[in-house]
């Protein structure tokens, strides 16, 4: 088999794997309610504003934490958002045992990926 055949078996099976299937039904299910997507998108932009800031040296912003944790506050009884939220985690392990046993069989340092945020 080529390396082309078997990606896009690891394709197929990731498309129809059920932590996949989970993340794109709850994804969808947020965003057929407005409000509720326009609060988790706030909700990830200030969670990546405040991982930038780290990535980048320098502490969060009180105003930047305060706004986080308003926003988590506000999306955290929400059922669908946390279902979102738990979908999306799971599916990203998968994605990154892949990408970890990938980068082994080919000895390619991926190491440097611990720095970036975890935005779970």
């Amino acid at each position: 088999m080529s390396v082309y055949d078997e990606l896009y078996s690891l394709t197929r099976a990731l498309s129809n794997s059920k932590e996949y299937l989970d993340y794109k039904r709850t994804a969808e299910r947020v965003d057929s309610d407005e409000m509720h997507s326009r609060m988790l998108k706030d909700f990830i932009t200030a969670q990546m504003q405040i991982s930038s800031a780290k990535m980048l040296g320098s502490d969060p912003t009180d105003e930047m934490i305060n706004h986080f944790n308003m926003l988590y506050s506000a999306i955290s009884g929400i059922g669908s958002i946390n279902e979102f939220l738990t979908a999306q985690a799971a599916f990203m392990v998968i994605l990154d045992d892949v990408t970890r046993e990938i980068s082994k069989a080919v000895d390619v340092d991926v190491s440097f990926l611990k720095i970036l945020p975890d935005f779970n």
